[in-house]
């Protein structure tokens, strides 16, 4: 259901409850982590801006030089945390009652279908969702994950 620009490529993850657009050059590898208590379901995936390609031997059997696109071989992380809502009714009360006192709330922003989502003080990315918390943490190494994933906030769906 995922609704990806030209060139992007969608993930969703059916159990955790979410998917979003990421650039077609990616690749990446995805561990997962729970916990009972607090209920909590982490993904980290670590990118891979795409390695260069080498196109076919040409028809006279010569080899072909490699392509690359900018920023071949750059790398990165990112943690999306997946929290039980229980009940609270707004992203103030859930970050009162489960986060360390350190982590405010900052600017409202925009964030797929969430019901409301902010930036915490650290720079995180906190959605509130009909039935769960979600918190974007991003780690950018020589890849730039936040010019990558920010104007993408948009192509993420909730589904519960």
């Amino acid at each position: 259901d995922l609704k990806c620009g030209a060139g992007d490529h969608g993930y969703e993850d059916l159990q955790a409850g979410w998917g979003f657009c990421y650039p077609e050059s990616w690749k990446f590898a995805v561990r997962a982590q729970s916990t009972t208590t607090p209920p909590e379901l982490d993904l980290t995936f670590d990118i891979t801006n795409a390695p260069c390609s080498t196109p076919p031997p040409a028809a006279s059997g010569a080899t072909a030089e490699p392509q690359c696109s900018p920023g071949a071989g750059t790398f990165a992380y990112m943690i999306v945390s997946t929290y039980d809502r229980s009940n609270a009714t707004d992203l103030t009360t859930w970050v009162q009652s489960n986060l360390p006192k350190t982590d405010t709330l900052g600017d409202n922003i925009t964030w797929g279908n969430a019901v409301e989502a902010a930036k915490l003080s650290d720079g995180r990315r906190i959605a509130l969702t009909p039935h769960q918390v979600v918190i974007l943490d991003l780690h950018s190494g020589l890849l730039d994950l936040e010019a990558d994933m920010s104007p993408r906030l948009g192509t993420w769906k909730f589904s519960y």
